[in-house]
């Protein structure tokens, strides 16, 4: 009787356990261990598959912490400071804007003098030093004292490929809904 017991509690648990779900960011890529100038020309390159970057009108603030691999905009870690500077210095960007983990009644502002969209990047994923693939949320926001700003939020995932030094969105997917 005894053995029986265990038996049907080993069992029991073991009809609980799952494997760790995939993730929704990169599923079954590691992540790209890439030297600080070639992540800033990843990115670059993802934002050149949404937008026109040689728009002078656009202006694009980033938010310092990456996506996590969950859905949602909850965790993740920092920008490194590097790629921050090498998108800075090469204008991609032009400042910092923090983009709300949680949609809010409110559009997002951001301390600069123009209007623009505020992004959010991944880590770079790949199986290769070639080839890559970068998860973005992009915001529309206003300025402070400003018109408020449409309310434009989406997610895109972009698969990159490098040529020399430059990355070029190759492929665009739309992030589903988690």
């Amino acid at each position: 009787m005894r053995r029986g017991l265990i038996l049907t509690l080993i069992a029991s648990l073991c009809a609980g356990c799952r494997p760790d779900a995939p993730a929704y960011r990169g599923a079954g890529m590691d992540v790209l261990q890439l030297e600080a100038s070639d992540v800033a020309a990843v990115y670059t390159g993802a934002l050149g598959g949404s937008f026109n970057l040689g728009d002078p009108s656009l202006y694009i603030m980033v938010d310092t912490l990456l996506l996590p691999r969950e859905p949602g905009l909850a965790g993740g870690t920092r920008l490194d400071d590097a790629v921050l500077a090498a998108m800075r210095n090469a204008g991609t960007v032009k400042g910092i804007c923090s983009i709300p983990i949680r949609p809010t009644r409110e559009p997002l502002r951001c301390d600069t003098d123009r209007a623009g969209y505020a992004v959010r990047f991944s880590a770079p994923f790949g199986r290769s030093r070639d080839s890559a693939q970068v998860h973005m949320v992009v915001e529309q926001y206003a300025i402070r004292g400003g018109p408020a700003a449409e309310r434009l939020r989406f997610e895109r995932a972009y698969q990159l490929a490098r040529r020399g030094t430059t990355w070029r969105a190759v492929r665009e997917a739309r992030m589903a809904k988690p």
